[in-house]
């Protein structure tokens, strides 16, 4: 996914957000527009922050994933050194 469409997916939300509160209050939803803008952009800011979050788990991930096939092999090769002593 990217950065564009997680910012405006959570942008998006927010505000959905904003309208379902005002409308739970019973309020006008274009009565403060200055409070849709702000959570708006709570929200872009959030998705912003969890599109770079995800990067950095895959990045992790990726890391680790090499990290155990090394082990595995030296694993693997230390066993078949000692299968050959024996």
């Amino acid at each position: 996914m990217s950065v564009a469409a997680s910012v405006l997916g959570y942008a998006g939300l927010g505000f959905l957000t904003r309208c379902y509160a005002l409308g739970l209050q019973k309020r006008n939803i274009f009565e403060n527009l200055g409070g849709h803008a702000m959570l708006m952009t709570a929200f872009g800011g959030l998705g912003y922050y969890i599109h770079g979050l995800e990067g950095r788990q895959l990045e992790l991930i990726a890391h680790k994933k090499e990290q155990i096939l090394k082990n595995r092999e030296r694993v693997a090769g230390s066993s078949s050194n000692n299968d050959d002593e024996e």
